[in-house]
């Protein structure tokens, strides 16, 4: 199936979704969690499409937003100054000129104070040379410029992989200082890492708030039922040797994904490609049992819905701790004065 799956989960995280839009205090940061192929992506889109706009052709009563993918940037780490760079380069970038930006479309939108402090010729290597902290001013200074009301931020769990000397909460506590300064609203879209910085503090738990992108739930009937309806609307793309396959199968599809519709489409994908692998273009059911998980990526699969869904609930106060690399001796070859006992304690 191509496009938007509107089914019932998708609605409600739409509503909720745009509740905090339109009602949501300046300065407030979103969650949006749930395990992968939950339908962040998904819904992220929606959301530019319908409330968001990225560009100048878009409706005018929309609120313009900058989208951002968190990446690890520095040898699987997150770095917060190649985040701000990407920020700075979402919203138009004039630094990557040569010179300063006079007569650039930025110059137009910018107060005489704010073409005072981006003007100097400094900037035109900022990318390369500047702090990040003048990164962060530089971007600031443009945001308000150009009227910027949200930032969205992708695979955001990335900001959990953070070299030994810098905590995972401070980026958390980063966003949020911008977010008050611009008066701006930011979501933050990933999977359930991502709540090893949710819960941080009392402060930050009041600017914050979550959209759980749960899954189909086995044990709840309502769930199921709404699980089996989104079925037969995959029948209708799908070419099955007997028409009613997912229909006489409907309950093992929900064990063998979990009720994750990612999941779903990906174990179609893996169907479709056994089935060209023998010549046919038409799939049988022992495709699909080709093609699903094995118990041990199953377990994988479970353990962290359950962990996550757990840590949701309040069960589980802290999440796996951030993957922080230790830095070893400074001086190569020297040993620790505390490694071994010695004297009378040997």
């Amino acid at each position: 199936m191509s496009g938007t799956l509107e089914h019932a989960h998708f609605l409600a995280w739409s509503r909720q979704a745009q509740a905090c839009i339109t009602h949501a205090s300046k300065g407030t940061l979103i969650f949006v969690v749930g395990p992968s192929g939950a339908g962040k992506s998904t819904l992220r889109g929606h959301l530019e499409k319908t409330s968001y706009r990225t560009d100048d052709h878009s409706s005018k009563n929309q609120i313009p937003l900058i989208s951002v993918l968190a990446a690890n940037a520095e040898s699987g780490y997150f770095s917060s100054k190649d985040f701000y760079s990407r920020l700075l380069d979402q919203a138009g970038d004039p630094f990557r000129r040569i010179g300063t930006i006079v007569g650039t479309q930025q110059e137009k939108m910018m107060t005489p104070e704010q073409l005072a402090f981006l003007g100097e010729e400094f900037w035109s290597s900022i990318r390369v040379s500047m702090t990040e902290t003048r990164i962060r001013r530089a971007f600031e200074h443009l945001a308000k410029a150009v009227s910027v009301q949200a930032i969205f931020v992708d695979e955001a769990q990335s900001m959990c992989l953070t070299h030994v000397n810098r905590s995972p909460s401070d980026h958390l506590e980063s966003l949020k200082i911008l977010a008050e300064r611009l008066g701006i609203i930011i979501f933050l879209f990933g999977t359930y890492d991502l709540l090893e910085i949710w819960n941080h503090s009392a402060q930050l738990n009041r600017r914050c708030r979550i959209i759980h992108l749960r899954r189909y739930d086995d044990a709840i009937k309502d769930d199921r039922d709404a699980f089996f309806a989104v079925l037969r609307m995959y029948s209708k793309s799908l070419k099955f040797e007997e028409p009613r396959t997912l229909d006489r199968h409907a309950k093992d599809i929900l064990a063998w994904t979990l009720g994750v519709f990612g999941e779903v489409h990906g174990l179609f994908e893996r169907a479709k490609l056994c089935a060209l692998s023998q010549g046919r273009d038409v799939l049988h059911w022992r495709d699909m049992e080709a093609a699903r998980y094995t118990p041990v990526q199953m377990q994988r699969l479970k353990h962290e819905i359950d962990a996550g869904e757990a840590r949701i609930r309040g069960e589980l106060t802290k999440g796996p701790s951030a993957v922080q690399r230790s830095q070893g001796n400074k001086r190569p070859g020297r040993r620790n004065p505390d490694r071994d006992p010695c004297g009378l304690e040997s």
